[in-house]
């Protein structure tokens, strides 16, 4: 398994603020470091996601821990995988992502019933970090 470290810098709506975070690249996937509602998780960066998606086996620890209330959980959803099939899952709000010192409220996700999915940080937090640069 080849490891790269990668940095990638945020740039916040203060053109002389930046944020720079370290990622890793493994087996060919960029990821990066994360907290979901203060719980550290590890996010596949992934441009091609529509929205971030979190498993069943994160979603049910939130909910257990009192770190994804009832009213966060939205509708039942399809979405596609990158193969092309179509899945259900639900829609979900999560309250906070942290990114390093970087922090992102109320981005919409997906909980994927499947209990070995990869998490992924999809567009709906992508887009709400402004200028990235690797």
């Amino acid at each position: 398994m080849k490891n790269i470290t990668l940095f990638l810098i945020l740039f916040s709506i203060n053109l002389f603020s930046q944020t720079i975070i370290k990622i890793d690249k493994e087996n060919g996937v960029y990821k990066i470091p994360c907290k979901v509602n203060g719980v550290p998780m590890e996010f596949i960066f992934d441009t091609g996601a529509t929205n971030v998606t979190i498993s069943i086996t994160e979603a049910k620890f939130l909910l257990k821990q009192g770190l994804l209330d009832k009213e966060d959980i939205g509708k039942s959803v399809e979405y596609q995988i990158a193969n092309g099939e179509v899945e259900e899952g639900t829609e979900i709000n999560l309250k906070e992502i942290q990114i390093s010192d970087f922090i992102i409220n109320d981005v919409k996700a997906t909980i994927v019933y499947n209990q070995n999915a990869p998490l992924l940080l999809g567009l709906s937090a992508l887009n709400k970090l402004g200028k990235v640069e690797f």
